[in-house]
């Protein structure tokens, strides 16, 4: 017998007075991404004021990079941020089979996901250069998005970042060969030769 889904639970939205900051914004859409699937408004708000709970530590949320990220304001001051980012559409509520509702990043939010995923590791590059340990970047990228990667990508070209040639070169072998394509488009726009691709195994 087919099991029955379970009643939704209602979601109702408590707009803040003011709108939360650009800073804000990127803290919670970020946290979503990086959640994603996991929780809903409630979990969020437990990430985002540092909540010592044995929920958090259950599902390890202390190690994501926003954890306290607004530990300065109360939890429903955060759960009404979050809420704003619902209704702006910068995320969406999806229910599971049991009714609960999960957050997720919209398109729109995605895409700010994408920006801020972009310019932090792009942080993680520079550090690696400026330490002359490239070779950093493998695993470390290794679980990125695709879609990060090109955009990434694209941000070295388009500010001329030539200090992260060793980077690149570091990064490219271990990729797959669409993102190693972009790697050689990338290093050929700095000036530089394309690397050989590695023989197939």
């Amino acid at each position: 017998m087919a099991r029955k889904k379970r009643h939704q639970i209602p979601v109702t939205l408590n707009l803040p007075d003011e709108p939360p900051t650009p800073a804000e914004i990127d803290a919670i859409v970020i946290t979503v991404d990086a959640i994603i699937g996991q929780a809903g408004r409630a979990g969020v708000v437990l990430i985002l004021n540092g909540s010592r709970s044995k929920k958090v530590y259950c599902w390890e949320w202390e190690k994501i990079a926003e954890y306290g990220a607004l530990s300065y304001l109360t939890g429903p001051k955060i759960g009404s941020l979050v809420d704003w980012c619902i209704d702006q559409y910068w995320l969406d509520i999806e229910y599971t089979r049991d009714g609960i509702p999960l957050l997720f990043t919209t398109d729109k939010g995605w895409e700010r996901a994408k920006g801020i995923w972009a310019r932090r590791v792009l942080g993680w590059f520079d550090e690696w250069a400026s330490a002359g340990t490239p070779e950093n970047v493998w695993p470390r990228l290794e679980k990125i998005n695709q879609q990060i990667k090109h955009l990434i990508l694209e941000l070295i070209e388009k500010e001329h970042r030539q200090h992260l040639v060793p980077v690149l070169r570091s990064w490219f072998p271990h990729e797959v060969r669409k993102v190693r394509q972009s790697i050689n488009r990338t290093l050929q726009t700095l000036g530089q030769r394309p690397l050989p691709h590695p023989p197939k195994q």
